[in-house]
């Protein structure tokens, strides 16, 4: 059993832990050292994925809170190998690094097969360690100093540094910390070149997300169904097939990233048989977690919808489809089932043929919004032509039965021309029938043609479905009555809308989460008065007279949001500074209010960024204030 263990630092080594503790108790002694921390004397002092966590876990001195998950999670390099590992294999390097010996790690997390490959000796930021010192007097080994293939500190857009100590050491079970001897403080490279920065840092944004934010595990046909959707919607693979255009898509992604990036990367495009050709193919085996942040950047696609949509290529959605006859009882009902997808000759759009048991068979174009606009009618029927007779022996016209029937008046005497059509009886019929509405009329000439309807539904059905104009011009006017104009007491809705507004603004102010700016609409949303607020705030002085004064400009909604981030940031312990508040609030650079960011000092930053924005006032009183 431990006396005592050092608590580990954020984002810092477990390896590093070991190497903080072997140098406070003073032994020189590689094998002692592992004898106290792992009850074994063979352990092997691997950086990125070490093994008998959980013989260290059980050694701690009693009370510690410290847990196998949390220094595998949040002190190894496990959360980035294994992000994108099948389930099983993933949970099989888990449990090899809590309990196993380790020697199957390597191999099991897809490390031994990668070609990129770690550096030859630890890496460091000289910014990142002298904050090191300043907040705990002591350097340590940083996670993402040591990704395979990383040569950069995103945090401070400069270049690693090369330490003086291997990172594969003579003696295997050594530990070896940083010190300002093998780790030169003075040496500061920064990236000049802004396009290299920006990739570097997108690509930095997803590693920190995938080292501290935990993902699900999927199969490797997951990641394989989002590289094929996102390429279809790309225009790199066929929309039908599939295929992808390995020349366009290699050509786009070296002009976009550019050979000096890939190439520091270890991740340059060589020959036909190269790794983004076989990503863009289907995935019989795991990629290296960077490669997969390359291709997942070039191609827009988040890491939140890679591990929490299930996405495939779907231009018409999931199924069942609508039927689009409206002489079918089922109609603008999604019973359909049989879907064929094809392309276009002549524009190469997505064509998509709905074939329903009614026999109505319509095609409709990929992209279009509406899910009821048919491009085209295939197949009308034999349901869709029954009702077409039936419609034309009930005496109704060509015109109104393609009114009816959703077709054009030629298209409906094509279907009829040839078939028996019996017009004379029902002739007879619409004539017995109108005799009748009109006696009915001249018997009660005071009702109107809604009563009329009720003493008579049959009657009155019958001419509506077969007679409508005839109907329409022989019955009694519609007696447009005048609503009674209402009055509203302005001075008591604007009480009450005042009443509710101010709710809805607390709402808005005292909400969790990332701030929402206080808007006219939001707020009527909210409060349920939106329209009124809208179309008449003119009538409502007190509410108006309120919401000039509280409503934000985008000025104010950032100041608002910075100050949101300084606390969120002091709540999770997280250094306060220039591109960690405008990262958290989600700002970007151009847009912020710089006069508060000009001083590099991240104590001076901190504090004057706090009095600024709390106090709204200007750095340069805040400066006068100061002097």
């Amino acid at each position: 059993m431990l006396v005592f263990f050092p608590t580990p630092y954020p984002d810092e080594l477990l390896y590093s832990v070991c190497a903080r503790y072997r140098k406070r108790t003073g032994d020189p002694s590689p094998k002692n050292l592992l004898q106290d921390l792992f009850g074994k004397n063979n352990v092997l002092a691997s950086v990125d994925l070490p093994s008998h966590i959980g013989a260290l876990v059980a050694r701690l001195p009693v009370g510690s809170k410290i847990t196998a998950e949390r220094l595998i999670m949040d002190h190894t390099m496990y959360p980035f190998y294994s992000a994108f590992l099948p389930p099983e294999q993933a949970r099989a390097v888990l449990e090899a690094m809590v309990s196993g010996s380790g020697k199957r790690i390597y191999a099991q997390a897809g490390v031994m097969a990668s070609s990129i490959r770690n550096s030859s000796t630890f890496r460091y930021c000289p910014l990142c360690f002298r904050e090191d010192l300043e907040r705990y007097g002591e350097l340590n080994w940083h996670r993402m100093h040591h990704i395979p293939g990383w040569d950069v500190c995103v945090k401070h857009g400069t270049w690693l540094n090369d330490s003086k100590i291997a990172l594969r050491q003579t003696n295997k079970h050594a530990f070896a910390e940083p010190t300002e001897e093998n780790c030169p403080l003075d040496q500061v490279a920064f990236i000049t070149d802004s396009r290299l920065l920006s990739h570097y840092r997108s690509i930095g944004n997803g590693i920190e997300a995938l080292l501290t934010q935990r993902f699900p595990h999927r199969p490797l046909d997951w990641f394989q169904r989002h590289y094929e959707a996102r390429l279809r919607q790309k225009h790199y693979a066929s929309l039908v097939s599939g295929k992808v255009d390995q020349a366009k898509l290699q050509r786009d992604f070296v002009q976009y990233y550019r050979k000096e990036f890939l190439e520091r990367l270890q991740s340059s495009l060589r020959g036909e048989s190269n790794w983004l050709a076989m990503m863009a193919r289907k995935h019989r085996k795991s990629f290296h977690p960077l490669r997969h942040l390359l291709l997942m950047n070039f191609l827009g696609v988040t890491l939140d919808e890679m591990f929490y949509q299930d996405e495939q290529y779907k231009p018409f959605g999931d199924g069942p489809w609508i039927c689009l006859n409206p002489a079918a009882e089922h109609y603008q009902q999604k019973v359909i089932t049989d879907l064929t997808i094809s392309t276009c000759e002549i524009t190469k759009k997505v064509i998509g043929t709905f074939a329903c048991t009614c026999g109505f068979v319509y095609t409709r174009r990929a992209g279009e919004s509406d899910p009821s606009k048919i491009s085209r009618v295939k197949q009308y029927g034999e349901v869709w032509e029954q009702a077409c007779l039936r419609l034309a022996n009930e005496g109704l016209s060509l015109r109104e039965i393609g009114r009816r029937l959703h077709a054009d008046p030629m298209t409906v005497k094509k279907h009829i021309r040839g078939k028996e059509v019996k017009d004379g009886r029902r002739d007879l019929e619409r004539e017995r029938d109108r005799i009748e509405w009109l006696s009915l009329q001249q018997q009660h000439p005071n009702l109107s043609k809604t009563e009329l309807r009720k003493l008579n539904p049959a009657l009155y059905a019958r001419l509506y479905r077969n007679d409508r104009i005839w109907l329409n011009k022989h019955s009694p006017e519609t007696n447009n009555k005048k609503t009674r104009n209402v009055r509203v007491d302005w001075n008591q809705r604007d009480l009450e809308v005042l009443a509710k507004v101010q709710d809805a603004v607390s709402q808005i102010l005292e909400s969790n989460g990332k701030p929402k700016r206080l808007t006219v609409s939001r707020v009527g949303a909210i409060a349920g008065v939106r329209p009124l607020l809208e179309k008449h705030l003119e009538r409502l002085p007190k509410t108006k007279k309120y919401l000039d004064r509280t409503v934000e400009s985008e000025e104010q909604f950032r100041r608002r949001k910075i100050q949101w981030a300084i606390k969120e940031l002091e709540r999770v312990g997280k250094p306060v500074q220039e591109w960690s508040i405008l990262r958290k609030a989600g700002i970007r650079k151009e847009h912020a209010p710089m006069e508060f960011f000009r001083e590099r000092d991240s104590i001076f930053i901190e504090k004057a960024a706090r009095i600024c924005y709390d106090d709204l006032i200007s750095l340069d009183d805040w400066k006068k204030e100061r002097s």
